[in-house]
């Protein structure tokens, strides 16, 4: 009896301290607060974003002349298009340009009756098509004018013509008037002379004949005269119009050439600009990323992205990959840590955050097809002190722990019982 006392004590006291352990244990798990995150993957990424290079065409690449990782400057070239084609159609409009601003000028100086052709500035010393266009037209403006002036001196001579006939049956006339006045003055004599019985009848009467006959005769001339006057003002008026239709075409194929010109100029632009774009270049300074061509005479296809610049000298955040299980509990402005696993995590401090956006809606991954809501950590400037010099780089991975509250241990153990048991009850 005495030897099952002694042992039933020890067991007594191990009992108690069993329980005395389990009871602080659970007090400690029921009221001891814990921290509770949410971990999230993420990456180091640029705060405002990077460049994405393309091209607006496309085309056969003829040279490369930076690689991934190097930096580059605003302006700096990068890579270089084949240019042929657009050098060829550049070459082309800018012989229809010279044609036209030829013939524009040649124009100008045929509506203004100029003597010589005044060319343009922009044309008057370029290359030899240029000259060659300014030849042809100085051509075409002799031939025209002498043409013209051929025309009109033709009918110039028609009205010296008609005013020397003109003149001529004027001083006929004059003549005629003479004579006729000379024989009225002997039908006067002649007629006294008959009454007094010195002449006969037969004399008057033939000078009578004589006076009709001129009378006649100076209607006659007076007719012609009025003929070659009316055709005076018909050859005037001929040489009016000729003018005027020439100078009507001439303000047509003004406005057509002007207009042309206008066109070929816009064209010469659009190319002009897409051969300058055959060289692309850094819109910003920063490092070059993603380089997706690297072959010479590959071709590129127009709008699709060549490389990323990550801008210099922008700040860099974290964006995290949230569970949709807890983006209830994180908000803007939680507390973050992050720690960056490309370095040594034995010598790699953790990093504290402050989370500055969430996505309105769910996002998923393209290549996953797993859910997910983006976080903006932003690492505070303090905290880059603890990773001792170490660079961070844009692609870089790194964990996430988003603080998302206090919950004691019990809490943790018994949530999921708790779920499964609401969710039974709803489902009953």
């Amino acid at each position: 009896m005495e030897l099952e006392t002694s042992d039933r004590k020890p067991l007594r006291i191990g009992l108690i301290v069993v329980l005395v352990t389990f009871g602080i244990f659970g007090m400690w798990a029921a009221f001891a607060p814990l921290d509770s995150a949410a971990l999230a993957p993420g990456v180091v990424t640029v705060k405002g974003s990077r460049k994405t290079v393309q091209h607006l065409e496309g085309g056969i690449v003829s040279e490369i002349l930076v690689t991934d990782g190097e930096m580059v400057e605003p302006g700096q070239p990068m890579i270089v298009l084949d240019a042929t084609q657009s050098k060829a159609e550049l070459g082309i409009l800018r012989g229809q340009y010279y044609s036209a601003r030829a013939m524009e000028s040649r124009l100008v100086a045929e509506r203004d009756d100029l003597e010589t052709i005044e060319f343009a500035d922009d044309i008057a010393a370029q290359d030899e098509r240029a000259l060659e266009a300014m030849r042809n037209e100085e051509q075409i403006f002799n031939a025209r004018r002498n043409s013209r002036l051929g025309e009109v001196e033709v009918l110039e001579q028609r009205i010296d013509q008609l005013g020397s006939q003109i003149k001529g049956l004027k001083a006929l006339v004059a003549s005629k008037e003479e004579l006729n006045t000379s024989y009225k003055e002997e039908i006067k004599d002649l007629t006294e002379l008959l009454s007094e019985g010195f002449v006969d009848k037969i004399r008057l009467r033939e000078m009578q004949r004589n006076v009709s006959r001129t009378e006649g005769e100076i209607a006659d001339h007076q007719s012609t005269i009025a003929q070659a006057q009316m055709k005076i003002g018909e050859t005037r008026l001929e040489i009016l119009q000729l003018n005027k239709k020439f100078k009507t075409e001439v303000v047509d194929q003004l406005a057509e050439t002007q207009a042309k010109v206008f066109d070929v100029s816009e064209r010469i632009n659009a190319i002009q600009d897409k051969v300058t774009r055959t060289v692309i270049r850094a819109p910003v300074s920063g490092i070059v990323l993603g380089l997706s061509t690297h072959t010479i005479g590959g071709v590129i296809q127009s709008g699709k992205p060549l490389l990323d610049i990550v801008p210099e000298d922008q700040e860099l955040v974290v964006d995290a990959r949230v569970s949709p299980q807890d983006i209830d509990r994180v908000e803007v402005g939680t507390e973050a840590k992050v720690r960056f696993s490309a370095f040594k995590s034995a010598t790699t401090h953790t990093v504290t955050g402050v989370v500055t956006r969430i996505s309105a809606d769910r996002l998923v991954d393209e290549n996953s097809g797993e859910p997910y809501y983006l976080a903006k950590v932003e690492v505070l400037p303090e905290e880059f002190k603890l990773l001792s010099g170490l660079t961070l780089v844009p692609g870089m991975p790194a964990d996430v722990l988003i603080k998302t509250g206090e919950r004691t241990l019990l809490q943790y153990l018994i949530q999921p019982a708790t779920n499964a048991f609401s969710r039974s009850l709803i489902e009953d």
